[in-house]
């Protein structure tokens, strides 16, 4: 067994998504087949019910998902969530289904001003495998009820924690709160990075949220444009929002950690958890589907420009490398869509690779960071010009990014992601 992974230095602030800013709804989207089998093959997903009112969507938060909760554990948590569910206007789906192969869906999140990442769904023979939890309760909660209309009325028996970054773990408190028995499962670094830094980071991004309102607020009364001022009122209903829901928040601990492997059999399908090496955090775990050659992979590859504040830059390379020696085909990341190829997983290898020569360079050089920054563009990078992976990422960015007016540029997150690798060059 390999020893636990180490927990990276310089991890107690909060960083959120890079170039991810606030996020604003989406109208939902039905679920579509990306396998030729799926349609043949696999149950037809419950007819999509619409939730047209504020009412019907509190319902399907607090029903009956719920029972495994105690009395007083229920009154907390319709309070929270209802608190929640106030400042989302339209009240529908939080989530887009998609079908990758018989009994595997895909939940990419709509954009939201609080990020929730996405979500993968592993329907088996007796219960329900999910991958990460979004940034509060209430989005699982939602997802809970999603999972229970359109996918499988079977119950959720496991909650895979991809690492411990507060989008893929705030929302664990609602499995358990909606499902007995459940167990979270993670890879024993990421348990201890949670019990260490997990209730503080909560406590800095709430702090986070007044400067954020202020702002739009300060928007919303300097612009003449009724969209414009619109946009920013529904931005500050969601994060007041955020802020009432997780002002108590419960941090559950994963109950099944593992070093270097973990098995979940199954007669419908075996899930392999597997840690690869350090990589965006010191415990990412890959989940694999050997049967129907699925990989959900968390935030290690995606479809946005990777968040190297908590990352091992040296290692990520890597670490993708090992994992891609699998036999797989669809890659379920923890932002943007799905994606049935491996383009935008060697895309940001390559790109973290190139962005790390680059910067260990210079910084040998003794280039400071500002002038690196100045001089390592978009427009430099070999690995954004490889098979179109630049175009892909700015559309995904521009799709799943809530903005009002033009993206900012592209440069802005590519700076980021120079002063990270600046800072974690020493982290292996």
């Amino acid at each position: 067994m390999m020893d636990a992974p180490s927990v990276p230095s310089g991890t107690s602030r909060v960083r959120q998504e890079d170039f991810i800013m606030c996020q604003s709804a989406q109208s939902q989207r039905p679920i579509h087949s990306h396998s030729k089998n799926a349609a043949n093959s696999a149950p037809s997903p419950r007819n999509h019910v619409e939730s047209g009112s504020r009412r019907d969507f509190l319902r399907m938060l607090m029903g009956t998902t719920l029972a495994g909760a105690s009395v007083l554990e229920l009154g907390y948590h319709r309070a929270a969530w209802a608190r929640a569910a106030a400042g989302l206007k339209g009240a529908g789906n939080l989530f887009g289904l998609e079908q990758a192969a018989p009994g595997v869906f895909f939940a990419q999140a709509f954009p939201q001003a609080q990020v929730n990442c996405n979500a993968a769904i592993f329907v088996r023979s007796r219960d329900v495998v999910v991958v990460d939890a979004h940034s509060k309760p209430s989005a699982a909660a939602s997802l809970i009820q999603q999972i229970a209309r359109e996918i499988t009325s079977k119950p959720v028996r496991y909650v895979i924690n991809t690492h411990f970054h507060w989008d893929h773990t705030q929302g664990d408190h609602a499995y358990r709160a909606a499902f007995s028995p459940i167990d979270f499962v993670a890879s024993s670094a990421t348990k201890n990075l949670m019990a260490d830094l997990s209730v503080q980071r909560v406590k800095e991004s709430l702090d986070e949220i007044p400067a954020r309102v202020e702002e739009l607020r300060r928007r919303a009364e300097n612009t003449g444009d009724r969209a414009e001022k619109a946009f920013c009122d529904d931005q500050i209903a969601q994060l007041e929002a955020y802020k009432s829901e997780l002002s108590n928040y419960t941090l559950e601990l994963p109950t099944i950690t593992f070093d270097r492997s973990h098995l979940l059999p199954d007669p419908e399908f075996d899930l392999h958890l597997e840690f690869h090496g350090h990589a965006h955090t010191a415990g990412d775990v890959f989940v694999f589907c050997p049967r129907h050659r699925v990989l959900a992979t968390g935030d290690t590859s995606h479809g946005w420009l990777p968040n190297i504040a908590d990352g091992f830059p040296r290692s990520w390379p890597k670490t993708i490398d090992e994992v891609a020696k699998a036999d797989f085909k669809f890659v379920l990341g923890g932002h943007g869509p799905m994606r049935p190829d491996r383009i935008v997983m060697t895309g940001q290898r390559n790109y973290i690779e190139e962005l790390t020569e680059k910067v260990l360079a210079a910084k040998q050089a003794g280039q400071p960071l500002q002038e690196i920054q100045k001089h390592l563009t978009v427009a430099s990078l070999k690995s954004f010009r490889a098979d179109g992976y630049g175009d892909i990422l700015a559309g995904e960015l521009a799709a799943s990014t809530p903005h009002y007016g033009p993206m900012p540029p592209l440069q802005d997150g590519v700076n980021n992601n120079i002063a990270d690798v600046f800072r974690n060059l020493d982290q292996v």
